[in-house]
This record gives C-alpha cells, sequence and structure tokens, in this order.
C-alpha cells in the first residue's frame, strides 16, 4: 500500500492506495502526520498486519478508522498498535525511558506483544525520528511517500 501524506495550510492530508488502486483519502490534523508516521513505523517493525494500516489496506476507510462505533468492533491488534504508538511517541519526547519500553505497552495490554522488545523499541524510535525529520523537510503543498 501507497500512504501518502500531504502537508496542507492548516491540516493536512492522508491518502492511501491499496495494492488493487482503491484508495481511501481524509484530512488529518497538524499533530497526526506524527502519529500516523509512528503507527507506520510500529506496524512495519512488528509486523502487525491488522493495526492501522492492515485495516485501510483490507479496504477500511480513514473516516470508519476514526469512528468510535467501528472501533469497538476491530481485531485486538488495532488496540495494541495504538498503545504501541502512543509509547513510541513517548519515547520520542522523553516521556517513556527506553529501558521502560517494553514494560509500559505490556502493563497497559496486559500481556507479552511477540516481538516486543526495548531493542525493538531502539529500532523504531531511530526510523520515526528520521520519518519526523522527513516530514519537516517536506514543503508546503508537497508530501511524503511510504510503502
Amino acid at each position: 500500500m501507497r500512504i501518502r501524506i500531504t502537508k496542507e495550510h492548516g491540516g493536512h492530508r492522508l491518502i492511501c492506495t491499496r495494492r488493487n488502486g482503491t484508495s481511501t483519502q481524509g484530512p488529518i490534523g497538524p499533530q497526526l502526520p506524527a502519529h500516523d508516521l509512528a503507527h507506520y513505523v510500529v506496524e512495519r517493525e512488528l509486523h502487525l498486519t491488522e493495526g492501522f494500516f492492515g485495516q485501510i489496506a483490507a479496504g477500511r476507510s480513514i473516516q470508519e478508522m476514526g469512528d468510535p462505533a467501528v472501533i469497538r468492533t476491530l481485531p485486538q491488534q488495532v488496540w495494541a498498535a495504538e498503545v504501541i504508538t502512543r509509547n513510541l511517541q513517548g519515547l520520542a519526547n522523553g516521556a517513556v525511558a527506553q529501558s521502560a519500553f517494553r514494560e509500559a505497552v505490556e502493563a497497559e495490554l496486559q500481556r507479552v506483544t511477540p516481538g516486543l522488545t526495548n531493542e525493538a523499541g531502539t529500532r523504531m524510535l531511530a526510523t520515526y525520528t528520521q520519518l519526523l525529520n522527513a516530514w519537516d523537510q517536506v514543503a508546503e503543498g508537497a508530501a511524503l511517500e511510504l510503502r
């Protein structure tokens, strides 16, 4: 799937084009590109195929993924991806210590996540930081594209 985040004045746009050529898009707030980039990193590193972007790839729309009624019906992996994503953002802003990353996630989820180690957290933080830096370099009207 191709993930494209376009920088727009006052907000941004997320466009996801699936392998079959269909797509979904929608406006996202000024702070959401960082969250979406964290989702991308987490889901890719941990092979979470049913997370946020996995749901989009399977046919859900961006609007559905923001609907609380729909969210309640989604697989557990969506919640796991969300928790890990928030903790990755916590790593990036210093709210979560690298040495406590895995434990923080597992305490919230109340279970072990396969592949989640403090080392995986370190790798994800490095990738996430690179993507945030790349996003900062995107000019107004241009886009950051991921696959």
